[in-house]
């Protein structure tokens, strides 16, 4: 009688190790199948987290407001001329910008940038920055433009600037 209780026993026990078998390996499959979506989910962070965001158009006027987004990004990848007279630079800028003479503009950002530079330009007038936005592209400069208002427009949305200003006193013969 003991054979005949322990063949079922048996039987239950071998249906439960295999059951417990077969558990076991979809368990593993599952768990590879993790292994290879984080994998996938790390490689796709690794490459988001290298990519710098690039913008898609580039227009040939640009706003203020437009500028001080890039400027935002972290990474730019962006240079801003002032193509105004060196004592209006030195006195008060764009943060960031470089000074330019309209007199060698071309030599100058021959030597300084890559023609696939994305380059943003003011003046004392529109008129002037889109005359160095025309010798820039005429030499080749793909990506140029100006920025609308220039510093007087730049100042208006409260983007930074620095240089040689300065802030009256309120009390009156100190500077």
């Amino acid at each position: 009688m003991d054979t005949e209780t322990s063949t079922p026993n048996n039987t239950s026990g071998d249906a439960f190790e295999a059951a417990k078998g077969k558990a076991a390996d979809v368990l593993e499959t599952a768990r590879d199948k993790e292994r290879g979506v984080l994998g996938a989910v790390s490689d796709a962070q690794d490459v988001v987290g290298k990519a710098t965001p690039v913008p898609t158009d580039f227009d040939a006027v640009s706003s203020p407001s437009d500028l001080n987004a890039r400027l935002n990004w972290g990474e730019p990848a962006l240079s801003i001329l002032d193509v105004r007279d060196r004592a209006d630079f030195n006195y008060e800028r764009i943060m960031g910008a470089m000074p330019m003479s309209m007199d060698n503009l071309v030599e100058q950002a021959k030597s300084s940038f890559e023609p696939i530079r994305d380059l943003f330009i003011y003046s004392d007038s529109d008129e002037n920055a889109v005359e160095a936005a025309t010798q820039l592209r005429s030499a080749g400069f793909k990506r140029v433009s100006t920025i609308r208002g220039g510093l007087p427009a730049w100042k208006a949305i409260d983007g930074p600037t620095e240089g040689q200003f300065y802030i009256e006193s309120p009390i009156p013969g100190l500077k």
